[in-house]
């Protein structure tokens, strides 16, 4: 998977933005536990293996809105 998908809530939680560009790294559970009505079977796939593991994120304004792109740690 190479994008995860964040709503504006879960933005505003993590503090990052759905527009803008931004940059962040979050533990793969708390991520998973972040989205109120659940992520789909792609997401879910890719991020319950990590489990703690950071997953490292990042966006640019030119990137669909909410989506972040999972990058290198």
């Amino acid at each position: 998977m190479k994008q995860i998908y964040f709503d504006r809530q879960q933005c505003d939680d993590f503090g990052i933005s759905y527009f803008e560009g931004g940059k962040i790294s979050l533990p793969a559970d708390v991520i998973l536990r972040s989205k109120g009505n659940g992520y789909d079977r792609k997401h879910r796939d890719f991020l319950e293996p990590i489990g703690r593991g950071l997953v490292h994120l990042s966006k640019t304004p030119d990137d669909a809105p909410g989506w972040y792109t999972v990058t290198p740690s």
